[in-house]
């Protein structure tokens, strides 16, 4: 169930039923952005949703903690239920063309849902800090 879109400086987000310290986090991440981030990232969710079968797509580190400089990258981590070489690369490509075209820089960190539930990626600093740290989208 979604909660009505809300619009803040030209960003807009529709955010899922969650507590609302979670909520407050997406509102707050929405005014860090800026226009051609918020559009890169809408653009980069909208392509991966409609190719891949994304189970958690979250936005972490310096843009969440407002510590990123001009120079600053989007972290970006994406869960997937099926992740293998092929899709990284695919996934490398959209990244690209939506960086190019928004003129912007994220950059994924993409987990399969297998390796997560199966391995001991689960336990990895970095996958601990995206789920704790991240805002998800």
């Amino acid at each position: 169930m979604l909660l009505p879109v809300y619009r803040l400086q030209k960003v807009t987000l529709s955010v899922t039923i969650c507590p609302l310290q979670r909520l407050r986090e997406v509102i707050v991440m929405a005014l860090k952005l800026k226009d051609n981030e918020a559009l890169a990232l809408k653009s980069l969710k909208d392509a991966l949703l409609q190719k891949y079968d994304v189970l958690d797509f979250r936005v972490f580190g310096s843009k969440i903690k407002g510590l990123d400089r001009p120079d600053s990258d989007i972290d970006v981590m994406i869960e997937l239920a099926e992740y293998n070489s092929s899709i990284a690369s695919e996934i490398d490509d959209i990244i690209f063309e939506i960086n190019l075209a928004h003129d912007a820089f994220i950059s994924a960190v993409i987990f399969g849902k297998k390796e997560v539930e199966e391995g001991p990626l689960s336990e990895s600093p970095i996958y601990k800090v995206c789920k704790r740290e991240g805002v998800s989208l």
